[in-house]
């Protein structure tokens, strides 16, 4: 097998590495979370090793959520030395780990934990297909449920519709435009709506960009102090605090008012186009998103500030 260590302890990285190689398996090391991603890319990966406690402010968990979102099949097991509550646990298991070590853990651990992975992964995980919604033409992936007619509702425009088992095509990456590293940011964003919001940590993540989210406004707030995003894409309709009042708390704090800030919304509404300007918003979007449209506006967003 060959495993993807995400580890930013160098030492603790090689012995895994060297442990791996005694059950002739192969271990690729990344020291944070965007150079897993790019490994991820780049390589067959068959099990990933993640460590809880990565640098640049993005924890594993979160991680955890980006490589699953590029490989949602691969298995990853998060390790930590740090948290050893039974609650760091189910937060592990509740973003798609399949194993929660914590160091310092024997070796028949640990190969225990990756024998037990990827059988799950392999006799319990259903296959991930491809479809193509053609009202916006949004790419997405549904679950292959062995049904000969399946229920497919689009993250993007929400229409449903009625398809072919046998039609449908396995899981591939979406079609994303390519981002230069030049633009590559830290992306937060924030939607209440779980198809589309993880519709838009899909783009993001395989776009390049290094991406974490929240489900309402005052969380994504916190979050916003202790990671420091470079954008927040948010709906303008998120609990909590709503999109232009998280607009207006980012600009009114010293530290954070540097972060650009984009809006999405399904309201053909030019007031809150009006709303969204006084609040210091540099980009607002409509929903449903056009991907070409969509990267275009983010990457000339992103372009204006570096200069």
């Amino acid at each position: 097998m060959r495993l993807l260590v995400v580890e930013d302890d160098s030492d603790v990285a090689r012995t895994l590495c060297k442990l791996l190689a005694t059950e002739q398996h192969e271990g690729l090391v990344a020291s944070t979370a965007q150079d897993g991603l790019d490994l991820l890319r780049d390589h067959a990966i068959d099990l990933i090793l993640l460590d809880v406690n990565l640098p640049g402010g993005l924890s594993g968990y979160a991680a955890c959520e980006a490589f699953r979102s590029v490989r949602p099949r691969i298995p990853i097991i998060l390790m930590t030395g740090a948290y050893t509550s039974e609650a760091d646990a189910r937060v592990a298991r509740a973003v798609g780990a399949a194993e929660f070590l914590r160091k310092p853990f024997e070796a028949s651990a640990l190969f225990g934990a990756i024998r037990r992975s990827a059988a799950e992964t392999a006799t319990v995980l259903p296959a991930l297909l491809t479809f193509r919604c053609e009202e916006c033409g949004a790419d997405g992936h549904i679950r292959d449920v062995k049904q000969e007619t399946l229920r497919i509702r689009c993250p993007n425009c929400g229409s449903v519709r009625a398809a072919r088992r046998e039609a449908q095509e396995p899981a591939k990456a979406t079609r994303v435009p390519s981002t230069p590293e030049s633009l590559r940011r830290r992306i937060l964003v924030v939607e209440n709506t779980e198809d589309f919001r993880l519709y838009l940590l899909d783009l993001l993540t395989e776009a390049g960009h290094y991406v974490v989210t929240a489900r309402e406004g005052n969380d994504a707030l916190r979050l916003a102090r202790v990671w420091s995003p470079d954008i927040i894409i948010t709906d303008v309709l998120v609990p909590g605090m709503d999109g232009i009042a998280l607009c207006k708390a980012v600009r009114n704090d010293p530290v954070l008012n540097g972060i650009a800030v984009v809006t999405l919304t399904n309201l053909r509404n030019e007031d809150h186009l009006a709303y969204a300007e006084q609040a210091g918003v540099d980009l607002f979007l409509l929903k449903p998103i056009r991907v070409d449209d969509f990267f275009e506006k983010l990457n000339g967003l992103i372009a204006r500030r570096a200069v």
